[in-house]
């Protein structure tokens, strides 16, 4: 056993103190964490014999998860290391309102900066769950680093990282505890824990602990059972309201579970009820149905509506769902992304074609236009000759573009099209997908592009699709909404914030600038237009100049974009025009068997992207 395990060892025997109290320490528990502060980044340059002559006025300090360690402004008195749970760096963004800019974890030092530059504390830090931390008092930290200048400049060194880190995204390690949290006696966790910890094991060692093991144990007997396994999960009883809390406080996320058929009520836990209750940590809402059936209609929205902010959900119902929720919570999701394309976008369908017979999982699923409706025909869980089914309905045989009108929005009415949509999808709504699912659509009233995650799925699959001149605009609640092409056709910078494991991006470029067979600078009269049509002398169609002007725009957006994707797929498309839908057999085979070789040509390659 190491110095760190020794440490922990001695000191769960003396520490039974309640929260916020200091525990004593003998010289030889001294003397172990002064030997251990050698692996802080801050202190390792020290020799053990300071880092013992720092400690002697040092104690151990119990911090519940909730707690303010230190509120920005506060000056610091002593530096803080930290032994065990999570702490997190926040900014006040108002009055009670904190956003969070950092995830400190074990062996990160606290207070540092504020004693050396005698400023107050720039920012709150709060535990994210129980802690144990050593105090120790400022005037021993400041006589231990005036020893040597190379320590001093560790030390700062060592802040300005942090702070600079604080910049950017918030980071935080993978999530290793969660706490499953049933909404009533009708849900019984142990099971659900059983079929999350078998998924889980895929990544590694799952302990699983209910109230009969954990109950009024102190933090370092969780610390002991979380360092020797890389997941554990608290289970709690709907009635267990002491032992409730404790898993709040212990967990990295906690999980949320409801039956789907049961009728919406507020979640019992405050701590759950919006991303600020539950500091900052990501809630899972799992809605648990019967193997094989179908999400039904509105439960999810309704149970999501209880929330003051919406947590993550998702639908589980069998084997293949949990193995599904344990690759996302692990950071081992795969994700798919559709660009727009017009009639090429049946590409998408064979793509997704050899996805499945590769056995490649689809996690989460997006897309912008044609893209978005293929994304939402995988995410209502049809199988392949079914989804190929819909689109030849919708797009072949439906006619979308033949309610002509006068053009004085667009060619078109949308009436059709609008139909075609509700008949294939129903009165679905996005959120009884059994994926995650999102489309785009260009808000011209904000001009910026928006990802729709929630409400009802043929409307936002018609706004996504809506080409400028040819489809009206969807006009709702004051702002005008046209085809997502427009601002951004290939959104894996959005499926990048909801995944954190690899993303395939299927790209249907319009990289086919419209050309031209002769000069032209106005349309002749309808005879001469007309004779010189059936020789050859063709002006590009209003269609294809409309179609091919609204996904212009977003070019250089979908090159920088490509860079963010794990696998980039780019289907041929020769002579397959952006509104040719007869040829759907042909783009539907193209991207099948482009994806085929591109994962045989890459299979080693390819399956060390995934786990990058």
């Amino acid at each position: 056993m190491g110095p760190t395990g020794r440490i922990f060892k001695r000191a769960s025997r003396a520490m039974r103190a309640l929260a916020g109290y200091d525990v004593g320490m003998d010289a030889a528990l001294r003397a172990l964490l002064a030997e251990s502060l050698g692996h802080s980044p801050s202190f390792a340059l020290l020799p053990l014999g300071i880092r013992e002559a720092m400690l002697a006025n040092s104690e151990l300090r119990i911090l519940r998860g909730g707690g303010t360690l230190l509120g920005q402004g506060q000056q610091a008195d002593a530096l803080f290391l930290l032994k065990s749970g999570s702490l997190g760096v926040f900014s006040e963004t108002g009055p009670g309102s904190l956003r969070l800019l950092l995830v400190l974890g074990p062996g990160e030092t606290i207070g540092e900066a504020s004693i050396l530059i005698r400023q107050p504390q720039a920012h709150t830090v709060r535990a994210l769950r129980d802690c144990t931390l050593l105090r120790v008092p400022g005037a021993d930290f400041e006589r231990a680093i005036t020893q040597d200048p190379a320590i001093a400049l560790a030390v700062v060194r060592n802040a300005a990282q942090r702070l600079l880190a604080a910049r950017q995204t918030p980071s935080r390690g993978g999530p290793r505890c969660f706490a499953l949290l049933p909404f009533n006696a009708a849900v019984d966790p142990h099971v659900v824990a059983r079929e999350l910890a078998r998924a889980l094991s895929t990544y590694g060692k799952v302990l699983t602990i209910d109230a009969l093991q954990g109950h009024g144990r102190d933090p370092e007997w969780f610390d002991t059972r979380e360092r020797e396994n890389r997941f554990v999960l608290y289970v709690a009883d709907a009635d267990q309201a002491s032992w409730r809390a404790t898993c709040l406080r212990q967990c990295d996320q906690p999980l949320l579970l409801v039956p789907a058929t049961e009728r919406a009520e507020p979640w019992p836990d405050p701590a759950c009820h919006s991303q600020q209750d539950a500091l900052h940590r990501p809630r899972h809402l799992l809605l648990l149905g019967e193997p094989g059936e179908q999400p039904r209609h509105g439960m999810a929205g309704a149970w999501l509506r209880q929330f003051r902010e919406q947590p993550l959900w998702h639908h589980v119902r069998g084997r293949a769902d949990y193995e599904r929720l344990a690759r996302r919570l692990t950071g081992h999701d795969a994700a798919l992304v559709l660009s727009g394309g017009g009639a090429r976008g049946f590409a998408h369908v064979g793509v997704v074609r050899a996805l499945r017979a590769l056995g490649r999982p689809i996690d989460q699923i997006g897309g912008t236009s044609i893209g978005g409706i293929v994304a939402a025909g995988v995410a209502c869980e049809w199988a392949d000759d079914e989804l190929l089914a819909h689109m030849h309905d919708a797009f072949v045989a439906g006619h979308p573009l033949r309610d002509l009108t006068v053009p004085l929005i667009a060619a078109t009415r949308g009436a059709r099209t609008t139909r075609l949509l509700r008949t294939a999808f129903g009165e679905r709504d996005i959120e009884d997908l059994a994926l995650p699912f999102f489309c785009v659509s260009s808000n011209l009233s904000s001009g910026c592009a928006e990802a729709h995650c929630g409400g009802p799925l043929w409307l936002w699959l018609r706004a996504s699709a809506a080409i400028p001149g040819i489809l009206p605009p969807l006009l709702h609640q004051g702002a005008v909404h046209v085809d997502g092409a427009v601002m951004n056709n290939l959104p894996v910078d959005i499926m990048r914030d909801h995944c954190g494991g690899s993303i395939t991006a299927v790209d249907i470029r319009g990289d086919d600038a419209l050309g031209a067979a002769f000069d032209g600078i106005a349309l002749p009269r309808l005879p001469t237009l007309t004779w010189r049509w059936l020789h050859g002398h063709r002006w590009p169609s209003l269609f294809s100049i409309l179609v091919r002007a609204a996904m212009v725009h977003s070019e250089t957006a979908s090159a920088q974009h490509r860079n963010l994707a794990t696998h980039l797929l780019s289907p041929p498309h020769e002579g397959i025009g952006l509104l040719d839908w007869h040829h759907f057999q042909r783009a539907a085979e193209a991207g099948y068997r482009h994806t085929m070789a591109y994962f045989e040509q890459n299979r080693e390659t390819a399956e060390g992207r995934d786990h990058r």
